[in-house]
């Protein structure tokens, strides 16, 4: 009789591992899709100096920005568990959940954009029409699929 309530209580602790332990994995999955919006968001601003001649066009820093954007592009689809909906002051609107074949469409069409723009943007004038692109991708996805801020 001893032998199986430690073998019911080690279940049930381990149960209880295992659900903090996905509690703690759908945070994550906020976090790091928070920290990477808040990376590009960083290197658009450099982008966008770039365009307005804050400062000066350098075709490796505009190289570092595209990678930048195509890491989030490529983690994005994977960073909306159902889990995740709610929590730590999350903007993900829910019609990700209700739309994710649009979600990942448009963040397909914004990886595929990024990858034009790292094959054609050589100079300050093909910087400005790639961020034409990008930037209409990521304000409609954000229309979309994030939640207005008040």
């Amino acid at each position: 009789m001893v032998h199986r309530l430690v073998v019911v209580l080690g279940i049930a602790v381990l149960g209880a591992s295992a659900v903090a332990a996905a509690a703690e994995n759908c945070q994550d999955f906020i976090t790091t899709r928070q920290t990477l919006m808040k990376k590009s968001g960083a290197m658009a601003k450099v982008g966008v100096s770039m365009i307005k001649g804050e400062i000066p066009f350098d075709l490796e820093k505009t190289k570092e920005i595209f990678a930048t954007f195509a890491e989030d592009a490529k983690a994005m689809p994977t960073l909306f568990p159902d889990c995740s909906k709610t929590g730590d002051k999350s903007a993900a609107a829910p019609s990700i959940w209700e739309d994710l074949d649009g979600f990942k469409a448009a963040t397909a069409k914004f990886a595929a954009d990024i990858k034009a723009a790292q094959e054609n943007t050589k100079d300050l004038e093909t910087l400005k029409a790639s961020f034409q692109s990008i930037g209409k991708d990521c304000g409609g996805c954000h229309e979309k699929f994030r939640i207005k801020k008040s």
